[in-house]
């Protein structure tokens, strides 16, 4: 929740790279939460939703992103690049996670 008030700040002085790396970093995270079976998934889908409106103007995605990667997991079309071994899945959500807040927070 902090990281979307963050996000204020950033989109007044935030570039176009930096909007978009955040929303793949946060795109990213939604893949890993979905093949993970992550019963926060929903959640991490509503907050990627929120993030990519208040970077509107300062990244090249649109707000339909999160609604066509969720349509695309759901119909098999996406699939990751590694193999997810489940005993990882923890540590990979939490390094995901890791990562848009890092984005975030960076000035």
């Amino acid at each position: 929740m902090i990281a979307v008030l963050l996000l204020g700040a950033f989109v007044s002085i935030g570039s176009i790279e930096k909007g978009d790396e955040i929303v793949q970093a946060q795109l990213e995270l939604l893949k890993i939460s979905y093949f993970c079976d992550d019963p926060l998934y929903r959640t991490k889908r509503s907050d990627a939703v929120k993030i990519i409106s208040r970077l509107q103007g300062v990244t090249s995605f649109g707000q339909t992103i999160v609604e066509d990667l969720d349509t695309a997991l759901k119909n098999k079309k996406v699939k990751m690049n590694k193999p997810v071994n489940r005993g990882d899945c923890i540590v990979l959500i939490a390094e995901a996670k890791d990562a848009v807040d890092r984005l975030i927070n960076q000035k």
